[in-house]
């Protein structure tokens, strides 16, 4: 059982946390709850408290102070934080100072909020056996055979709880052995479909009998969903092969033979289980980087390392924060183009993924608290779009979510938009949007051709046509793929391609929606 502390300065939000945890059917044990860091600090040391879940803001000793006296004191346990959507600084903060994760107090769910604490429970696990205290489960299930147990050792060294300092004995490895270490990922985007894990597994198992011949054994062990470990050793005069171009070969023989995409991120050999365990965190944190579909081949080393941002990408989360505060037509167009703007940056920087999605977060918040998304009356739920960001398995899936927000925010504010007259700067906009749209069109270089600052031509443009700028590229755009694709010279992903539309996804939504049919029945002329 592991001992949790609730720790927040409101009544009525420890008492909403305690009945969100199910205590009766879980290993999680009730410890006690305080109003700041100062209380909670004597009731963990009083109860041995292994899970700390606190607010950032307290009287006295706030979270963050409450975080790092845990860590100076030695604390072996976990913190996960609860903050309000206004608290990012604070929460990028918090993780640096070592919580575990943070969750929204608004979208706070039993489900989601038990998957969290079991994970962190998992980590616990791993720390106790790595400690030598064996957990619950361990010591009924003892073990007979050292060779069945060296998944188990694997998994364990891959859990993001290794560290090289607990492994010396060296079970793994004969003398002048060596040990490879991939971690093979299933990409979303598949042609043919999204495999069953069972069936990736198999289509791993035919891949490797011939792609490691003479080894010692290989283990293929799933871990997670789309996630396995791949591990070979080979003897002293075995195979001395680069653990880059086997992960090349492995992706492109899944391609090739099976129509599956996978990304791989390989290790460096390893000589001992010291060396191993490194090699597998490495890779644990690498594996963030499979966020951004840009990486290369799908083909990365373990020695790539994400970023924080820097002074650019921040520049670009204050301008989609700001893109509401001023209540109209052009607010439409700007916070998509820097939503869109934001991901294009995170992915050149390798930004670490939940650092973007909370940047994105709180251009949704600032959404919601638009004066132009209320004008009608009605009430405008972000809620939906929040869940759908912290669901994102990829940027593409951040960046359709975006387009698809967009729509939304058209069509909930297009009835707003003020009367004015017709101005030449709105027919020069169109004219350079029908000769650009194959490009990659932006705001900024529109408002610069016809020379008006961006809110100003977002606004007259749409009291020009009753549509925003980036409404009307997209038809111009169907408009185009349309006359390609009735003359029969284009594929649907060719017409995308030249309309400037590389995601066929996206192209294929659009499409339908502006003709109520998919692209691939346009008929030849």
């Amino acid at each position: 059982m592991y001992k949790i502390v609730i720790v927040d300065d409101e009544m009525i939000v420890r008492h909403a946390v305690k009945t969100l945890i199910l205590w009766e059917s879980s290993r999680f044990e009730y410890a006690g709850s305080a109003a700041n860091g100062m209380s909670a600090l004597e009731l963990i040391n009083r109860t041995g408290a292994d899970i700390v879940i606190t607010d950032i803001k307290m009287p006295e000793m706030d979270g963050l102070e409450l975080i790092k006296r845990l860590k100076a004191d030695g604390f072996n346990g976990e913190v996960l934080v609860l903050s309000n959507y206004n608290d990012f600084e604070l929460v990028r903060e918090a993780l640096k100072c070592g919580a575990y994760d943070y969750m929204l107090k608004l979208t706070l769910k039993t489900e989601s909020f038990m998957q969290n604490l079991e994970e962190i429970a998992v980590k616990l696990d791993g720390r106790r056996v790595t400690s030598g205290i064996a957990s619950e489960r361990e010591t009924a299930n003892p073990v007979v055979n050292a060779k069945d147990q060296i998944p188990n050792k694997l998994r364990l060294m891959d859990s993001k709880t290794a560290t090289s300092s607990s492994w010396s004995r060296n079970e793994l490895f004969e003398q002048g052995s060596r040990v490879y270490s991939f971690v093979i990922m299933l990409d979303e985007a598949i042609e043919h479909g999204l495999p069953l894990a069972d069936d990736l597994h198999n289509v791993l198992e035919k891949l490797v009998d011939g792609l490691f011949p003479g080894s010692d054994w290989t283990y293929i062990i799933p871990t997670e969903p789309r996630r396995f470990l791949l591990v070979i050793r080979y003897s002293l005069n075995g195979t001395t092969a680069v653990p880059e171009e086997l992960a090349r070969r492995l992706i492109n023989l899944a391609l090739m033979y099976y129509s599956v995409q996978i990304s791989v991120i390989y290790g460096a050999v390893a000589a001992n289980e010291e060396t191993l365990a490194l090699e597998m965190s490495l890779s644990r944190q690498a594996e963030d980087l499979l966020f951004y579909t840009q990486i290369l081949q799908r083909c990365l080393s373990n020695k790539e390392v994400g970023s924080d941002g820097d002074k650019a990408f921040w520049l670009a989360e204050s301008k989609l924060r700001d893109s509401f505060r001023t209540p109209n037509a052009a607010a439409i167009d700007l916070w998509a183009e820097s939503a869109l703007a934001l991901i294009e940056i995170a992915a050149k920087q390798h930004i670490h993924p939940p650092i973007l999605k909370r940047a994105l977060n709180g251009g949704i918040w600032s959404v919601a608290h638009a004066d132009l998304m209320s004008a009608d009356g009605g009430k405008w739920e972000e809620k939906t779009w929040l869940e759908k960001v912290d669901a994102a398995t990829s940027d593409s899936q951040l960046e359709e979510i975006v387009r698809s927000l967009f729509d939304e925010i058209v069509q909930r504010t297009g009835k707003l938009a003020p009367l004015l007259a017709k101005r030449e700067e709105v027919r020069h906009a169109i004219r350079y949007l029908e000769q650009h749209y194959a490009e990659r069109v932006v705001i900024l270089d529109v408002a610069a051709h016809v020379g008006l600052s961006e809110p100003y031509l977002c606004h007259v443009f749409k009291t020009e046509t009753g549509q925003s700028i980036l409404t009307y590229l997209n038809e111009i755009r169907m408009n185009k793929a349309h006359e390609m694709l009735s003359s029969g010279q284009y594929l649907v992903k060719q017409a995308a391609i030249e309309v400037g539309i590389p995601d066929p996804f996206y192209f294929n939504r659009l499409f339908k929606r502006h003709y109520g049919y998919a692209p691939k029945h346009v008929k030849r002329s």
